[in-house]
């Protein structure tokens, strides 16, 4: 079964919200940002063709480009606002966008979770 956490709240387009969670590994013990040899971030939406959002393909995320991870392997990532901006061509309500973060730790260890999180359309906001 895949690693997938559906955020049930709703996020306004084009806000700037906080995702938190514990990276552990495969025993359920926290992977600390020391142990970590790699972090990166895949962003896309689901519509589509799946466009990368904000530049967000495979992007170096370990402490940079918006993302911490403290002592304790708690992942903190602040969006951005291209993060939540609807990438729908056409006119849509909600748009469900996909968050893969792959890590590696140890030796030849790697880690993957999934967050989807669904964006609110509020048309009229530039």
């Amino acid at each position: 079964m895949a690693n997938i956490t559906t955020i049930i709240d709703t996020i306004l387009e084009k806000t700037t919200p906080v995702i938190k969670g514990t990276l552990k590994d495969e025993n359920g013990a926290a992977i600390p940002a020391a142990s970590l040899t790699t972090l990166t971030l895949t962003l896309y939406s689901m519509a589509g063709i799946k466009p990368i959002i904000n530049a967000r393909q495979d992007q170096n995320v370990l402490n940079t480009n918006n993302v911490t991870v403290d002592s304790n392997g708690l992942l903190t990532w602040s969006l951005q606002e291209a993060d939540t901006a609807i990438q729908a061509t056409t006119i849509v309500n909600l748009e469900t966008h996909r968050a893969v973060f792959a890590w590696g730790y140890g030796t030849a260890k790697k880690g993957r979770y999934i967050i989807e999180h669904t964006i609110q359309n509020l048309e009229k906001v530039s």
